[in-house]
Formats: structure tokens, sequence, C-alpha cells
């Protein structure tokens, strides 16, 4: 087994199944036999968002660019089909992306910065509605500046709603 590989074994009504691969074979490969073993989890994981990241990065080479000293940047044209709402919606993506590979603690941002990497002058009232619709969620303490971040929900909200005219424009 190379360092790459990951080995898992479990145990269930006396039985013992080894899964052994890459971490995302033996992710599928686990959740393959819980679903062949209990129909139910079937059901269940129809109807949950799972976002693959990897297929979401290759989607979006070459309009977010990660940057080790200042995190996500987003290049798209000034002749881009997207609106406020989309652009507010990347650049939350783009910073999900970037938390989840390490290039920053965090995925959320405040008005402020949403503001000045969307180039829209409407973030609080676009934000505000956003998470009415729960594409966006605001994490702050009551009482504290808005911490906003994007939804599982959202990032699939994005691929299949804004992802197309993004890719028109390109």
């Amino acid at each position: 087994m190379s360092e790459k590989e990951l080995r898992a074994t479990l145990e269930w009504e006396g039985k013992k199944v080894e899964f052994e691969g890459s971490f995302e074979e033996v992710w599928k490969s686990i959740n393959r036999f819980l679903v062949a073993t209990n129909p139910k989890i079937m059901s269940l994981s129809d109807l949950l968002i799972k976002i693959d990241f990897s297929e979401l990065l290759a989607k979006l080479k070459g309009i977010i660019h990660l940057d080790k000293d200042v995190g996500p940047v987003v290049s798209i044209g000034t002749d881009s089909r997207l609106g406020d709402t989309e652009r507010i919606v990347l650049v939350l993506v783009a910073r999900r992306i970037a938390n989840a590979v390490g290039y920053l603690k965090g995925e959320t941002m405040e008005v402020e910065e949403v503001e000045k990497e969307s180039k829209s002058k409407n973030a609080g009232v676009v934000l505000s509605q956003l998470v009415s619709q729960k594409v966006v969620q605001n994490v702050a303490e009551p009482g504290k500046k808005g911490a906003y971040r994007v939804t599982d929900y959202g990032t699939q909200w994005f691929v299949s709603k804004a992802m197309p005219k993004l890719v028109e424009s390109q």
C-alpha cells in the first residue's frame, strides 16, 4: 500500500469487509456497501447535497486562481453575463474553495469584502436576499457584523444557474 492509499475495515453482522485505494475510491466503495446493506440509506443519500470539489475546480479552471499570498483571485471578463447575484456567489464559492484547500482560514466574508471582490455596490441588499433564499448563510453572532458564507445549496445553485452564463462569456 502506498502512502497515498487508504485502507478501511468495516465489521457488520459478523462480516468483515476491507476497502483499499485512494481516498475517493474508498469513500465511494464504503458508500456503495452501506447503501447495498441498508436501502434506507439510499433514499436519504438522494436528498443530500453533495459537492464534488474536484469537479467544481475543473469547471472553474481559468476563472478562479489561488494565490498563496492573497487567496482566491476571480478572473471574469468585463463582458461577463453574470449579474451582481452571480458575481457575489462566485466570490463566496472562490473563498470556500480557497478555505477547503488550505489557502485561507475560514470561508466567511464581510459585506465590504464581498463588495470589493465582486465589484457590486449592492452587496448588502443582494446578500440579504441570498440569505432568505438559503444560497448564503450569515454566520455572525447576534449583534456582530455580518459574516457570510455560501451554503452547499448555494454552491449547487451557482453550478446550475451561474456556471452556464459564465462558460458562455469565456
